[in-house]
């Protein structure tokens, strides 16, 4: 079910997104909430294009894309919890159990999958950088080996287990409509 919705991410609710045109009430919650946190994500993150947007920057881009790019409801919440201060700590860090690692080529942090073992590769989407993780102590330490062979190897996956807890957590009048 996950694996479906992840597919929508880049939907608007106002169906102007793409790769679908899907939205309104046809947009999953489950993507409706990667959406905005994906957005979230993306402007509080430097990239190797631009410097990270700071947290009131982005709040305002959520609130003036709420109920056109994202879903109203849930651009209300995320405000609300940024303009409490609930939001600053996880700008450039990830979620309970997952290990982060930093790109020795250009600088971003990489969330690394909480089932990676040690000698398993990672890409840097921003230089394209190939990296394979040694575990020390429960810590990763990363290797850079080259770059990416292909355009596949970059592609992002989903982490199923963080966003599977999530959406067991969301209110039932959230998960009505979705």
């Amino acid at each position: 079910m996950f694996e479906e919705h992840i597919l929508y991410h880049h939907e608007w609710v106002d169906g102007n997104g793409y790769v679908n045109g899907v939205g309104g009430d046809d947009l999953p919650i489950q993507a409706r909430i990667v959406c905005i946190v994906d957005a979230f994500d993306a402007m509080t993150s430097t990239r190797s294009y631009r410097e990270r947007l700071s947290l009131e920057t982005a709040l305002s881009n959520l609130e003036q894309a709420a109920g056109s790019q994202f879903d109203a409801l849930l651009a209300e919440h995320m405000c609300e919890l940024g303009h409490a201060g609930d939001l600053s700590h996880i700008i450039g860090h990830s979620d309970d159990g997952i290990p982060l690692v930093t790109c020795p080529n250009c600088g971003p942090v990489i969330a690394v999958p909480r089932s990676a073992k040690d000698g398993v590769f990672v890409y840097c989407r921003a230089c394209g950088g190939k990296m394979q993780l040694h575990e020390s102590k429960g810590v990763f330490h990363e290797e850079l080996l080259g770059m990416a062979e292909s355009a596949t190897e970059l592609m992002s996956q989903p982490n199923g287990d963080v966003i599977q807890d999530l959406v067991a957590q969301i209110p039932d009048d959230l998960t009505a409509s979705g």
